[in-house]
């Protein structure tokens, strides 16, 4: 009689074989068998001090379709599915700066600290009494996709835990008036206009760094220095006795930028000569046409005929990765 075994079943019991070696003795943690790449090797993550523990690892075979979010998080209702509370630790990116906070690049060594009191986003959580496990997940840019999910359980030691409970402190940003949210991408054009207004419910001062060299940031403004691709901002508050630090990033898909002469619509006297603009906002030198015999333009000169009005067509050529072509019209109004 032939014994049939499910490829689930053997991928359950393969995970489950992997959590009870890790909580013996391991010091290399990797992925369950149904994800696909990558490895992430550390001391173990059992009997850690409640009061913090610092955890020292590093990845191999680092997924290459987008990044990881790191987080700690209370372990999921139905085995095997995503945890819900959690309270991110890293974003790991190939795209992050050095030393950004609440950022690292995946091809170093990774930090960050394990504490059994957390606040997670969808409320307090006590991991000396509750399951909680380490969660790794693709970042914004694959959403949905659950092909390297990996939830590593761990425990705590039994003791009086002393790291005071600290109020969370909430980041509101802004981009030219409109809320932004933490990991959810919004478009961000080419040298388009992005104003950046920042505050925290403690009153402690917002630090804002871009964390991608594709955009700068200074004295408010966010610029867009690439027409495709992606960036981010890091933002964060340092705590104090009262409120936690604070830590976000804040993503961006960059986007071909939109030139412009500046106007639309102009006037001019009958029989007269004046200049138009001859380059873009991009610097592009601006082709014109005359829809109609009011208007002659010769170069970025027009010279004014009869009639009430005239329609020039206006076009500049586009730059591959950084802006759009122009093509729009431009009213006169023949006085």
């Amino acid at each position: 009689m032939t014994n049939n075994v499910s490829g689930e079943k053997v991928k359950k019991l393969i995970r489950t074989i992997s959590v009870v070696v890790l909580a013996v003795s391991a010091t290399v943690v990797t992925a369950p068998a149904e994800a696909a790449t990558f490895t992430w090797s550390s001391q173990p993550l059992t009997n850690l001090n409640p009061n913090g523990s610092l955890i020292n690892g590093g990845f191999t075979n680092f997924p290459t379709k987008s990044g990881l979010y790191v987080s700690q998080c209370l372990a999921p209702v139905v085995s095997g599915e995503r945890p819900t509370n959690c309270a991110q630790l890293l974003w790991v990116t190939p795209t992050a700066t050095a030393g950004t906070p609440g950022m690292a690049l995946p091809t170093g060594p990774i930090a960050f600290t394990l504490k059994s009191s957390i606040k997670g986003n969808l409320g307090d959580i006590d991991c000396s009494i509750s399951q909680c496990g380490l969660f790794f997940r693709l970042d914004h840019l694959a959403t949905a996709d659950k092909s390297e999910d990996t939830y590593l359980p761990i425990t705590f030691t039994s003791g009086v835990i002393t790291t005071p409970v600290l109020k969370t402190d909430v980041l509101t940003i802004t981009l030219n008036g409109a809320a932004l949210t933490k990991n959810v991408p919004v478009n961000l054009a080419y040298r388009a206009k992005a104003v950046i207004a920042s505050q925290s419910t403690s009153g402690l001062p917002v630090v804002i760094t871009s964390a991608t060299p594709e955009c700068s940031y200074a004295n408010g403004v966010l610029t867009a220095l690439k027409g495709s691709g992606l960036c981010a901002l890091s933002v964060s508050t340092a705590g104090n006795l009262e409120y936690e630090a604070a830590r976000a990033n804040y993503p961006f898909i960059l986007a071909l930028g939109k030139q412009s002469i500046g106007i639309s619509v102009t006037g001019a006297k009958k029989g007269t000569t004046r200049a138009l603009p001859a380059q873009t906002n991009f610097g592009t030198s601006v082709l014109y046409k005359s829809k109609s015999k009011s208007c002659v333009v010769e170069s970025n000169l027009l010279t004014v005929g009869r009639g009430k009005s005239c329609t020039l067509t206006v076009k500049a050529a586009g730059k591959d990765l950084m802006w759009a072509p122009l093509d729009t019209t431009l009213k006169v109004n023949i006085k």
